[in-house]
């Protein structure tokens, strides 16, 4: 593990130019890797001045390089995915991640009703935060179209900077896919019971939307909302 020190001069160089922090954005919205002239096309850059950018990236953990090589054969391209790595960057510094861990292992075990009340807290939560924040979704009324809430919610998880996919799988049936669990690997260590508060935070932010309730999809961090179930 890198000092804190040096870990703050990577990432604030990283970030500190605005065409970086382009192709940031563009990187992690993308559902594929890219290459550096997709990235350079996108962005209107030569092909070296987006390589430059992109190593900056990479050196600041924020971006990753992965190999890949064509069925033609040849020499394998490089190609450019978000960072998987967590980071987190407080000043001073704050042990949040480490409360956390030790607060999900002290109640992943506990009875029903501990379950109950954490998603509970979480769904008070997820609405407060849309009220608070003037999300998307608040502006909504209550059955307004099924185009209209999808396009509101899309809205809000991206002003949260999450990386995602949601999907209209028919008329009455939204499935949203988070690509990075908002939670790292702390679900690993608290077991349903993290994914149970993530659903019900979700689900707070819908309800200033309306009465939605959200069903867990078959795969981890994914959630099936149908507007037909009351």
């Amino acid at each position: 593990m890198k000092p804190y020190s040096e870990h703050i001069a990577e990432v604030t160089a990283a970030l500190a130019d605005p065409t970086r922090r382009e192709i940031m954005d563009l990187v992690t919205r993308s559902d594929e890797p890219l290459s550096v002239r997709e990235v350079a096309g996108s962005l209107g850059l030569h092909d070296n001045a987006a390589r430059m950018h992109l190593d900056k990236l990479v050196q600041g953990g924020l971006v990753r390089m992965v190999r890949s090589r064509s069925k033609r054969g040849g020499r394998p391209a490089h190609l450019y995915v978000a960072g998987d790595a967590e980071w987190e960057l407080s000043m001073p510094p704050r042990s949040y991640r480490l409360l956390a861990e030790i607060m999900v292992r002290s109640v992943a075990g506990g009875n029903a009703k501990t379950s109950l009340l954490a998603g509970h807290e979480a769904f008070l939560r997820g609405r407060e935060e849309a009220l608070r924040s003037a999300s998307p979704l608040a502006r909504l009324e209550p059955g307004c179209p099924v185009s209209a809430l999808k396009s509101a919610w899309e809205e809000e998880i991206r002003r949260r900077g999450m990386r995602f996919r949601l999907v209209e799988k028919s008329p009455r049936r939204l499935e949203l896919v988070f690509l990075s669990c908002p939670f790292g690997d702390i679900p690993a260590k608290g077991g349903e019971l993290v994914c149970e508060v993530h659903r019900r935070l979700e689900e707070g932010f819908l309800s200033t939307a309306g009465d939605h309730a959200l069903e867990r999809g078959r795969q981890r961090c994914a959630f099936v909302l149908r507007l037909d179930v009351k």
